[in-house]
């Protein structure tokens, strides 16, 4: 099925919204007012995969995708609306001082497991990033979320496999996956995808929306 849609029209943020911080992650539920219309959409897309290398396990363990959205010539008014709208929330209890930019696309992650009964030990690899992450917990299952770690050194070789053996690592915060919840955080925290049950993404897919915010 094909669906036209405008990226400012169909991701418009809800009225109103209640974001709250616990000193580290910004969490904004319900903050997209057309979800049920994304929803439709992220399952209704052809996706292509992501992270591959000629030892990779993608494709043979799992998928792992990232669809993207462009976002072509959007409309002043309604880009601005929304991103300012995000990044006056990050500004405000990260106190950045008002220096917050973002690209204007729209990225997802998009992952189904291919083998049952995967070990809950193995979680998405645990990894570092240079910006605020902005993740936006799409798929309806809340089937986990993302979890923060103790500081650890890792190397990061999720272009081999993106299943990583955390038995050694200690959680300290995990954010739970409610669809339609956005949490943002520093993306300097250890920090990865974390499922529950994998089983419940062998029969169906695990979908988010991801942000990087700079602090320039």
């Amino acid at each position: 099925m094909i669906f036209p849609f405008d990226c400012e029209d169909l991701f418009e943020l809800n009225d109103n919204l209640q974001p709250y911080f616990d000193g580290e992650v910004i969490v904004i539920d319900d903050i997209f007012k057309n979800f049920k219309d994304i929803l439709d959409i992220c399952y209704n897309l052809p996706v292509e995969k992501w992270k591959i290398s000629p030892n990779s396990r993608n494709f043979i363990d799992y998928y792992d995708c990232r669809p993207k959205f462009e976002n072509f010539y959007p409309n002043k008014e309604k880009i601005d609306k929304r991103l300012k709208t995000l990044f006056s929330i990050t500004d405000y209890f990260f106190n950045l001082k008002g220096k917050v930019n973002s690209d204007k696309s729209f990225v997802f992650n998009y992952f189904k497991n291919l083998k049952l009964n995967v070990s809950n030990n193995f979680q998405h690899y645990p990894h570092r990033d240079k910006y605020y992450n902005c993740i936006i917990y799409i798929d309806p299952f809340k089937n986990g979320g993302t979890a923060l770690y103790e500081s650890q050194n890792i190397k990061n070789d999720e272009h081999i496999n993106l299943l990583y053996d955390i038995s050694k690592l200690k959680i300290k915060k995990q954010i739970q996956s409610i669809p339609n919840r956005c949490a943002i955080f520093p993306g300097n925290i250890l920090h990865g995808g974390y499922i529950k049950d994998h089983n419940i993404y062998y029969y169906n897919w695990r979908i988010n929306l991801t942000h990087f915010f700079n602090n320039i």
